[in-house]
């Protein structure tokens, strides 16, 4: 967005400048949601996500499922958001 800035005009250009920057702020401080989402490319070996779990005395995502293919598990997820101190676990 460019602020008209023109002879006489300061005022205008500094209430321009200050809508942008608190828009701009704003939008840096909107929370992020944390999300976990299968997806179904797997079929049957879909993951399963169990939210709210207790994993070593702990509330935490626990995922299980997904494709055994030898000594691999495979995950495939649309969304893999982890918020900040949020734990998630693959059993």
């Amino acid at each position: 967005m460019r602020c008209p800035l023109t002879p006489g005009r300061v005022q205008a250009h500094l209430a321009c400048t200050l809508s942008v920057t608190g828009a701009i702020a704003l939008i840096g401080t909107a929370p992020t949601l944390a999300q976990i989402t299968p997806d179904t490319t797997l079929g049957a070996e879909s993951s399963v996500v169990n939210p709210g779990a207790i994993v070593q005395g702990n509330p935490a995502d626990l995922i299980e499922g997904g494709a055994l293919r030898g000594s691999n598990v495979f995950h495939s997820f649309i969304d893999f958001n982890v918020a900040e101190a949020q734990r998630v676990y693959f059993a």
